[in-house]
């Protein structure tokens, strides 16, 4: 059963990436889709919490590293995928 995920209470707007200057409108376009990634990509089993945490992970990279304003489409499903992989193994991890 999928869990109560609901992507639109962690969109971000410009307000929220202020300090990408002039970039804000390009953080913002791109954290939201990599947000909508996290709410299309999850499984069946993923819970709350695992999906939390790749959406904690995920603002913080890109908060710490604005070179990922970068990438492009196909990278940044890949960056939610591996985000994703990491957070169920260490859930997976942390019940054994």
């Amino acid at each position: 059963m999928y869990s109560e995920f609901d992507v639109h209470a962690y969109l971000v707007s410009q307000q929220d990436m202020v300090f990408f200057d002039d970039e804000a409108e390009t953080a913002v376009d791109q954290m939201n889709e990599m947000l909508h990634y996290i709410a299309s990509y999850r499984e069946e089993d993923d819970d709350l919490d695992v999906l939390e945490e790749v959406v904690r992970r995920t603002l913080f990279d890109w908060i710490e590293n604005p070179d990922l304003l970068g990438l492009d489409s196909d990278e940044m499903q890949a960056y939610i995928l591996e985000q994703l992989a990491d957070a169920r193994q260490q859930d997976n991890d942390d019940h054994e």
